[in-house]
């Protein structure tokens, strides 16, 4: 329940692509993304086993700008140890629902703060992006490495 790629859910499915991207684009922080059918459940429910697991207490939640390229509105739990999680609640039938569809409530996501130049880094060592658009950190783009349904690996942070 932390920004740990291991705890994506279909994390097969990348085969090597988060090692090759994380080593290409130098991210400065990763911070997980929790799908939910239900925001407020979920910040409960996330908030006590983050709490369990992580010793992770008294986070500050905050709405966040939706994200788009998922189709999801967004909370971000913002911990004193800068390890946040951000909630992610389906607002359209898009990649976000397709995963819940899939894998049920979870981690589905991992966002890369990163640098502007990011981007073009990652293309050079192979890897398709969407394109430009906004979301709950910022200018971002996801990136092309899975199936639809995730998990999900987004370049976030972009200014």
């Amino acid at each position: 329940m932390t920004a740990d790629p291991e705890q994506l859910l279909g994390v097969d499915a990348l085969g090597d692509a988060l090692g090759r991207l994380w080593t290409a684009v130098a991210p400065r922080k990763a911070v997980g993304g929790w799908a939910t059918v239900e925001l407020d459940r979920a910040e409960v429910e996330v908030t006590a086993a983050l709490a369990e697991l992580h010793d992770l207490q008294d986070p500050r939640a905050e709405d966040a700008p939706d994200e788009r390229v998922l189709g999801a509105r967004c909370r971000l739990l913002r911990y004193a140890d800068d390890r946040d999680m951000l909630l992610l609640e389906p607002s359209t039938e898009g990649r976000l629902a397709a995963a819940l569809a899939r894998y049920g409530e979870g981690s589905v996501a991992l966002y890369l703060l990163v640098d502007g130049g990011a981007p073009e880094r990652a293309r050079r060592a192979g890897f398709r992006l969407s394109s430009a658009g906004r979301g709950p950190f910022g200018p971002e783009r996801l990136v092309l490495a899975g199936p639809r349904w995730g998990p999900f690996l987004v370049l976030a942070g972009l200014d």
